[in-house]
């Protein structure tokens, strides 16, 4: 049995492959003759136009959950609908058509094929939610970041434009508290100009995503100068002799050194700076003192103090076995004396930072309530942050140093009060 149903199923093979792809064939030409209709369903991206008029009425939108597509469905023939695809095809949502605030009907169109093809009638929809719209103008802070080489200072930095315009949904654009283009400055060794994107700040210094704001530019140019440093001593040079009972400990300057910048050459040519004997001399010194002194009138020419350092110097001389500390004392510690009658003395501040000398170990047992001060008023008369020298009494083993306090002096009302009585 089994042999019979191979041998009918082996018997003329040839005629049997022949047969199979001669029906094949007849399909297909039977399929191309008929050409049948089939639906197919595309997806397309959809392009918004009259965006100007919600502009203008100080609106804006954005599309909701970032749905920018909408699909539909086409008939046409087998053999045109195999040649199609998105392309082919335009989604155009018109804001003149803006339906309750929240939706525009979007009109679909055949690019080609269009007589060939049908579109489904259902209606597609882009959704959207509307914002207030702001517009403002900031400043722009032209700033550098990363690691600056060594031995080089920035000079200056700059930006093109300095003013940004930054029109968006008022919800963002009120954040914004200052923009800042910002040039690295890593590895680099001289002057150079880079385009760099801004970036928003709000007040508490966090960045403001501003993907949905539009910019009056995209780029700043930000242009940074450099210029050579070199930290060099403060030397203090002192004239005439001290006295015979004194001893005199050292000499010190706060800060010890300063960073200076200018060309190379000139930097060369400054070893240290020097604050000249006439500020010190020693044969007027009846004990330790600070003083203050401004090095900038002690600079060379083509030299200047680096960005940020301050050019008030002060100098500290202590005689032998003496330190030097500071102490505030409170205003109520000070005594203002031969205020002249109907007038009225005050102190600007509420205590004055004065300096001591003695002993480490005195001066760490010395309290702000031990140290008793007077100014001399007399000869004062009535006006604001006239200059007066606040002096001490000297305690046991510790020197007070004298310094200048700014006193107001107004009409004393009680006085008037009491003479009209």
């Amino acid at each position: 049995m089994n042999q019979k149903i191979i041998n009918a199923l082996t018997k003329d093979v040839g005629l049997k492959i022949l047969a199979i792809v001669f029906s094949f064939l007849l399909w297909l030409v039977v399929v191309n003759i008929d050409d049948p209709k089939q639906t197919r369903t595309f997806t397309s991206v959809v392009t918004v136009t009259n965006e100007d008029v919600l502009t203008k009425a100080g609106k804006l939108y954005e599309i909701k959950d970032g749905v920018n597509t909408v699909s539909f469905r086409v008939t046409a023939k087998r053999s045109i609908i195999e040649k199609l695809s998105p392309s082919d095809f335009s989604a155009v949502a018109d804001m003149n058509n803006l339906e309750n605030s929240e939706r525009v009907p979007v009109t679909i169109a055949a690019k080609s094929y269009a007589n060939y093809i049908t579109i489904s009638s259902r209606q597609n929809y882009l959704y959207v939610n509307l914002k207030d719209l702001a517009t403002e103008r900031f400043v722009i802070s032209a700033q550098t970041s990363g690691t600056l080489e060594p031995e080089l200072a920035v000079e200056e930095v700059t930006c093109s434009p300095t003013v940004i315009t930054v029109t968006g949904p008022q919800d963002v654009v009120s954040k914004i508290d200052s923009v800042v283009a910002s040039a690295n400055i890593t590895g680099v060794t001289s002057n150079f100009t880079e385009n760099v994107i801004p970036k928003f700040y709000d007040a508490k210094g966090e960045v403001v995503d501003s993907s949905s704001l539009s910019l009056s530019v995209s780029t700043v140019s930000v242009s940074v100068a450099f210029v050579n440093t070199k930290t060099v001593d403060i030397v203090v040079k002192t004239s005439g002799i001290l006295s015979s009972d004194l001893t005199l400990g050292s000499i010190k300057t706060d800060p010890s050194s300063v960073m200076i910048i200018g060309e190379a050459g000139a930097l060369n040519d400054v070893p240290n700076i020097t604050i000249p004997d006439t500020v010190i001399n020693l044969s007027n010194l009846t004990g330790s003192f600070t003083t203050t002194v401004d090095i900038s009138t002690y600079l060379p020419e083509g030299v200047r103090l680096a960005e940020g350092t301050s050019s008030k110097v002060a100098i500290y001389v202590t005689m032998a076995n003496e330190k030097a500390s500071t102490i505030s004392v409170p205003a109520s510690n000070i005594e203002l004396r031969e205020v002249a009658h109907g007038l009225a003395a005050t102190l600007d501040v509420e205590s004055v930072n004065v300096n001591v000398f003695g002993e480490e170990s005195l001066l760490n047992d010395l309290k702000a309530s031990e140290i008793k001060g007077y100014i001399d008023c007399s000869g004062f008369t009535v006006g604001e942050s006239q200059n007066a020298v606040l002096q001490f009494d000297n305690l046991d083993g510790i020197t007070i140093q004298n310094t200048s306090v700014t006193v107001t002096v107004i009409q004393d009302q009680n006085a008037n009060e009491s003479k009209s009585d």
